[in-house]
């Protein structure tokens, strides 16, 4: 199938529906199946939603001066308007990275659609506890009450090692800075899987962002070296926990949006 074939849609779907703590998410999609976070909306007083879009949606099609890191909307029909725009022009999500954004208005075809149960979704949660913070875990979501979530960890075990774990987390909790204040302000704890679609071709450069599988989760680091003995190696920074590691190429991938470019002088110990 041709990108000037490939159709785009959106979807409205409600993770919380309770009244005063409602969280929306709005997912772009091609019928390709590839499918992308791009608006969060979060209910921070009753009858008040405020929309910001996502560093996924940022890092795919870009930055410009109406559509930014810092774009925040206050009333529904402005997300209706720009999921239009996007939507209206056609051909697959992840066809041109960093793409400016499509200015058309015409309406798609296809309508939004409301979910009001999300169990079942396949998402990846920020750990921020000590020890391992700046880890995203793989989950399954289980079930939706108010502001929170309760998911089942796809690679961690309970206690006892009898089953997965399960737990009630934030479903819009704002995570913490980062320690080099490199990634997005105001980014949230829960985020969808992502696309492979959007992942990096492997070819990394020193200092890049990146995020690395190791010790059951997805550890965002920088990279900061490449391992002369064994090439498919790499050598990785986690600032969460200060630590180093060396993983696999094919188990790294490109993060989401840096907020600025940064260059990291580190020294092994």
């Amino acid at each position: 199938m041709s990108n000037n074939q490939v159709q785009r849609g959106w979807e409205e779907r409600v993770i919380c529906p309770e009244k005063g703590s409602r969280v929306v998410h709005y997912i772009l999609r091609d019928s390709t199946a590839n499918s992308l976070l791009a608006v969060v909306g979060i209910e921070r007083s009753l009858n008040h939603m405020f929309y910001t879009v996502t560093e996924d949606y940022l890092r795919v099609f870009g930055s410009t001066a109406a559509v930014n890191a810092r774009t925040a909307w206050k009333a529904r029909k402005y997300v209706v308007k720009f999921l239009i725009s996007i939507t209206s022009g056609g051909g697959s999500l992840f066809a041109n990275s960093n793409q400016q954004q499509n200015e058309a208005t015409t309406p798609h075809q296809q309508h939004p659609m409301a979910i009001t149960d999300s169990a079942g979704e396949h998402i990846e949660v920020l750990c921020q506890d000590s020890g391992m913070r700046g880890c995203w875990f793989r989950c399954k979501v289980l079930n939706s009450s108010q502001r929170r979530l309760k998911v089942q960890y796809c690679d961690i075990n309970d206690c006892d090692g009898s089953a997965k774990l399960e737990e009630w987390v934030p479903a819009a909790r704002v995570a913490t800075p980062d320690k080099f204040g490199a990634r997005c302000g105001g980014r949230l704890t829960v985020r969808p899987w992502p696309n492979s679609e959007y992942t990096s071709d492997n070819n990394f450069r020193v200092g890049a962002a990146v995020d690395s599988w190791w010790s059951d989760g997805w550890w965002e680091g920088f990279l900061i070296g490449c391992d002369m003995d064994a090439p498919n190696n790499l050598q990785v920074y986690f600032p969460g926990e200060d630590k180093f590691a060396t993983v696999e190429r094919k188990h790294v991938r490109e993060t989401g949006l840096l907020k600025v470019q940064v260059m990291l002088l580190v020294k092994a110990t």
